[in-house]
């Protein structure tokens, strides 16, 4: 299981630390500009390999007073052993020889930094993927991915989902409606995690002049990138994660939103347990922003930090995340 000797960490903690390396840096930068939730996500190295074995406790022990000269019966806690797994994607990125040569000569500066602009697009689309699978991941239905934040946080019902009581209808019907996720992350709460063996999940090979073909069956040669992204999310603790689901953000008031987050935040087994962040749409961002600008509720400011404006409720940062949908169907 993940202990005490394990390192936990942001990306960018990891990234900043003397002899990483250069490129993987400059993808983990690239990446946490469009998905906030890099910024905030403690991860780890895997127990097993791919996979993060781990202890998760279903039971406090009894306890009980004590009186002079009588003893007490001795409690047990319940556990239970839990394997979560990682998901790994690739992409294959491949730019024309010919354009190298006129974009500064292969192998130059200028010409390095303009493939690793042209490879991009690669990088956007592997990041909205791993965005979308965080919250939405399911390897029943996907077993080459990983099991997302929704996957735990499904229902309202306790007889069908064990955190049923950290799940907050708000009253939405119909297919476009959205969530708001509560996530505190942490060591024994909720953590991301890569494989061993790995650098943060994160591979970049280059592996030079390829043999390629056009749309039309044309042959050519191009330099090849290989980007791999491995990653896996463990809920230690399903206590530190609330879902605020069914929202309807074209009828919901500003003062029914207030409340759900305030709700939200409360139902949070400890808010300062770890590293807290909500975490919303752009479409519910806008919403929030709009309360904080018409100074709706004192409970929401917006601070500067390390350059970026970054809206709080109660000292909690919100994160803006396309990965969550605004077409999701009413949970029960």
């Amino acid at each position: 299981m993940a202990g005490n000797t394990a390192t936990f960490a942001t990306y960018a903690d990891f990234a900043s630390r003397d002899g990483f390396d250069p490129a993987t840096r400059k993808i983990i930068e690239y990446q946490s500009q469009t998905n906030r939730v890099l910024d905030d996500m403690l991860i780890t190295e895997a127990n097993e390999k791919t996979r993060c074995v781990t202890t998760v406790r279903t039971k406090l022990p009894e306890v009980a007073w004590r009186m002079l000269n009588r003893g007490v019966k001795a409690g047990k806690s319940e556990t239970s052993q839990v394997s979560f797994t990682s998901g790994g994607m690739e992409a294959l990125a491949k730019v024309d020889e010919r354009m190298l040569k006129l974009n500064g000569g292969i192998g130059s500066e200028k010409a390095n930094d303009w493939r690793l602009g042209e490879n991009s697009a690669y990088q956007q689309s592997m990041n909205k993927k791993m965005a979308l699978t965080t919250f939405y991941g399911d390897e029943k239905i996907s077993p080459a991915g990983f099991t997302g934040l929704g996957a735990y946080y499904y229902s309202t019902d306790i007889t069908k989902c064990s955190a049923a009581d950290y799940v907050i209808d708000a009253g939405g019907t119909g297919d476009n409606l959205t969530s708001i996720y509560f996530i505190v992350w942490g060591q024994n709460q909720i953590h991301g995690f890569y494989p061993q063996g790995t650098t943060l999940g994160f591979e970049y090979r280059d592996n030079g002049r390829q043999k390629a073909y056009d749309d039309d069956g044309g042959e050519l040669y191009a330099y090849e990138s290989q980007y791999n992204w491995d990653l896996g999310i463990a809920v230690r603790d399903y206590r530190y994660g609330v879902r605020i689901c069914n929202l309807d953000l074209a009828t919901i008031t500003g003062d029914d939103l207030v409340d759900y987050l305030i709700d939200g935040y409360n139902r949070l087994e400890d808010p300062d347990a770890g590293k807290a962040a909500i975490y919303l749409n752009r479409q519910a961002m806008t919403r929030v922003d709009q309360l904080v600008a018409k100074k709706v509720n004192v409970n929401m400011t917006v601070d500067m930090f390390a350059g970026k404006k970054t809206t709080h409720f109660w000292g909690m940062p919100f994160r803006r995340c396309d990965g969550i949908l605004r077409t999701e169907s009413k949970l029960a």
